[in-house]
This record gives C-alpha cells, sequence and structure tokens, in this order.
C-alpha cells in the first residue's frame, strides 16, 4: 500500500513537472512571437519607428546633445527631463539610417524580456494559474505592447516596472543574504532607469521601497532597505541636476512642472491640455521680473487650497481625461493620436467611414459605450486589487506593489493635467490586475455553476 501510495506521489510530482515545463516554453514563446511581429513591422514602416506623442521634443534634444554634447544648452532638455533623449545618444553612433531601428529594436526586446521575466516569477509561485493569460494580455495589448516601437518613454517604463514587480515577488519574504541585497540593488536601478525617463515616478518608487522594507524583520533592515533603493534610484536624477547646474545655473531636474501644473488649473478650463479662461495667477518675487518653475507650482497649489469647488471639478475631469478609452467622444483631450491602436482601431475606422459612421460613434451609442469601458476597466482593476489580496497575506503585498503605480500615477494626474496617455507607463501592471480580476470572477462564476 506504501509502495502504491509513494507511485502516486511520483506520477502526481512527474505530471506537475511536466506542466511546469510547458508553462514554461509557453511564457518563452509568446512574447518571443510578440517580439516577431514587430520586426515585421518595423520593416513596414518609415525608419522602423514611429513618433510618439512628444516625439519630435525628444529628437530635437537628441540634436542639441549630437551637437554640443552632455551640456548641450538646447532650451528642451532643460525644458522636458533629459534623460531619454541622453539615453538614445548613446546609439547615434550606428549613424541615421540604422539608429531609429536599433532604438525600436532595443525597446521591443526589452518589453518581451522583462514580459517573460515578470510572467515566469509569477509562473513560480502561488499565482502560477494567472501566469499565461497575463503574459497574453500584455504581449499583444495593441496600445502597450507597440509603444515600444515608437520615439518615447512609456513602453521602456511599462518593462521597468516589471522588472521591479518580478524581483520583489520572488522576494517577498527574503533571506537576508548577499542575494537579497543584489535583488535590492537591482530593483534600485530599474527605478532610476525609469525616473531618469520621467522623474514624476520618484514618489511611486520611494512608496513601493518603503513597502517592501516594511516585509522584512528589523528596524535596521528595513532602513537598509529603503535607504539602498532610494540611493540608487536618486543616480539618474542627479545626473540630469548637475546638467541642468552647469547649463542653466538650477538645481532642477526640469523646468516645467509649474507650466504643466498651471495648464491643468483654473477657474474656466476642463483640467486637459486644451485650456481655456484666465490662468493661475502668479507674480515674480521682487526683484526678478520672471516667475521661477517653483513659484509657478507654489502659485497652483495654493490656487487648488483655495478653490475647494473647483479643485473638486478638476479633479473630477483629470479623472475622467486620465482613464478615457483611446479614441470615441471621451477621449478628445488627450495625447494619444499617434496612439498604434488607432491605425486598426475599428472604433476609429467607423468614425472616419462617413457622416453616420461619425454620428454613431460620437452619439449616445458612442457615449454610453466610451463610459461603460471608463468605468468597467476601473472596476475590474479594483475587483483584481480585492481578489489578488485574498488569497493570502503575500498576495496582498504584491497586489499593493501592482497598484501603486496606478494610483500614484493618476493622483499626479489630479495635481497636473488629465491625460489617458499618462496610463500607458503603468499599464503591464493594471493590466496584471485587471487579467487576475477576470480569471477570479470566472472562477467564481465556475463554482457557482457548479
Amino acid at each position: 500500500m506504501a509502495k502504491y501510495k509513494n507511485t502516486k506521489q511520483i506520477t502526481k510530482s512527474a505530471k506537475k513537472e511536466i506542466s511546469d515545463s510547458k508553462l514554461h516554453k509557453y511564457l518563452i514563446a509568446i512574447p518571443l512571437i510578440a517580439l516577431a511581429i514587430k520586426f515585421i513591422t518595423m520593416g513596414n514602416i518609415q525608419a522602423g519607428i514611429w513618433l510618439g506623442a512628444d516625439g519630435e521634443n525628444y529628437l530635437t534634444g537628441l540634436d542639441g546633445l549630437i551637437k554640443d554634447g552632455f551640456f548641450s544648452e538646447e532650451p528642451l532638455l532643460s525644458y522636458w527631463p533629459a534623460g531619454y533623449p541622453l539615453l538614445m545618444w548613446p546609439f547615434t553612433v550606428f549613424g541615421q539610417t540604422v539608429f531609429y531601428y536599433v532604438i525600436s529594436a532595443i525597446q521591443s526586446v526589452f518589453f518581451a524580456y522583462a514580459t517573460y521575466f515578470f510572467t515566469n516569477k509569477v509562473a513560480k509561485s502561488s499565482l502560477k494559474n494567472f501566469a499565461f493569460w497575463i503574459s497574453i494580455i500584455i504581449s499583444f495589448n495593441p496600445t502597450l505592447s507597440l509603444s515600444s516601437l515608437a520615439v518615447g518613454y512609456e513602453a521602456p517604463i511599462a518593462a521597468c516596472f516589471m522588472m521591479i514587480a518580478g524581483i520583489i515577488w520572488a522576494n517577498t519574504n527574503p533571506t537576508l543574504d548577499r542575494k537579497l541585497w543584489l535583488n535590492v540593488a537591482y530593483v534600485g536601478f530599474w527605478f532610476s532607469l525609469a525616473t531618469f525617463m520621467q522623474p514624476r515616478f520618484l514618489l511611486i518608487a520611494t512608496i513601493i521601497a518603503v513597502l517592501w522594507a516594511l516585509k522584512v524583520a528589523g528596524t535596521k533592515n528595513r532602513i537598509r532597505i529603503a535607504a539602498l533603493v532610494i540611493s540608487i534610484m536618486m543616480v539618474a536624477p542627479a545626473i540630469m541636476i548637475f546638467r541642468n547646474i552647469e547649463v542653466i545655473d538650477k538645481a532642477t531636474i526640469s523646468t516645467n512642472l509649474g507650466v504643466t501644473m498651471r495648464i491643468g488649473a483654473g477657474p474656466e478650463t476642463s483640467g486637459g491640455y486644451d485650456r481655456k479662461g484666465p490662468e493661475v495667477p502668479c507674480e515674480p518675487k521682487a526683484p526678478a521680473t520672471t516667475v521661477t518653475d517653483n513659484e509657478l507650482v507654489v502659485c497652483v497649489i495654493k490656487w487648488y487650497l483655495t478653490n475647494p469647488i473647483d479643485t473638486a471639478r478638476l479633479s473630477m475631469n483629470k479623472a475622467i481625461l486620465f482613464w478615457s478609452p483611446w479614441d470615441g467622444p471621451l477621449s478628445l483631450n488627450g495625447t494619444m493620436a499617434r496612439n498604434p491602436w488607432l491605425k486598426i482601431s475599428p472604433v476609429n475606422q467607423i468614425a472616419k467611414s462617413n457622416s453616420d459612421g461619425q454620428g454613431l460613434v460620437f452619439g449616445f451609442i458612442g457615449n454610453a459605450i466610451s463610459w461603460l469601458w471608463l468605468v468597467g476597466q476601473i472596476l475590474i482593476l479594483f475587483f483584481g486589487y480585492r481578489s489578488l489580496r485574498k488569497l493570502g497575506a503575500n498576495e496582498k503585498f504584491f497586489a499593493q506593489v501592482l497598484i501603486t503605480p496606478v494610483l500614484v500615477s493618476w493622483l499626479l494626474a489630479l495635481g497636473t493635467i488629465g491625460d489617458h496617455r499618462f496610463r500607458v507607463p503603468t499599464m503591464s501592471m493594471s493590466l496584471a490586475l485587471q487579467v487576475i480580476a477576470i480569471l477570479a470572477f470566472r472562477k467564481k462564476l465556475s463554482d457557482r455553476v457548479g
């Protein structure tokens, strides 16, 4: 009888190993298939790359670096964060003809590897059953995945978040050894890369570093983990601050924060880029004759605090703009007109077909579907978060790691400008939660029917 039980256990273990091996092959194949499709697409578009929403600005900054070097006085390198042009700069050695293909290829390979890395870590855990579909949805989501073929930071940052989430999930209950400290350094590096391209993720990095540190026993170890992640992360922003001190004599990452906040504020504006009405008043401090970026930030914050009704109205508008669909009547104030998905979107094709199609998309039916899509994706996101939390203590922590980038990006949009493009860098995290939601709902439905 004992022998029979042992045989049964061995058979069960062998089947599990075969199943795990098969899943691992899928997790390799899925991103590779998506990558192959991208390479084919590269061969069919001019220069192998599309321009993202701010593509021209990044290329103008890159031209300044090519012409004058690291301390170029090109205004856009100080107005916008210079990180993304600085990352592209070394690859100009390949020459103009090949350069764009190289950037497109590097971004796409990085995205494919990050997808595999993240889902492989998920597959080696209690969340194994979610790994396959997370890989499918992230790899073939047209807006997110095809963004790696555009001049822009969105897809690379989404890949950074997958690397970060994968490392942290694999070290949820870490042993305090050399391997852990290496992983802490890796997380700091990926956060540093993300904040180099978009400094607003500094806040996200700090929150996640603290959440992870709290999972470790001992106050000293908690401080060490949080401090190491944050100190490594700060290297990249420090490079941009150093550059701006030399070029414009200002210790700042960029000079556009106040301007951006001011665009999204005011008694008559909607909270998007298409602002209306008077600007938030802001006077320079004597003897200066021009308002600094920091002064603008303070003026806008004071305006929000002294105008609570307008603040509430703008917060609602910006939330709608942040979560709005990529096309249709709710998308008109966003900056995703160059979204690769719009090239094949059925909604976009119907709207362009004739006046009847336009009326359908922008009329009652189109508005109803857009609102359903907007509210639905938020509900699915939070259902996924709730479902993951209920699976256990570690899963609750992982749910916090996944949702933090999404919620903080939403919060930052409320303080600046409402734009659905700001969702893209964190879509790898939101899509993972939404996949978990759908599979959890399917299981719940199956259990009830069964």
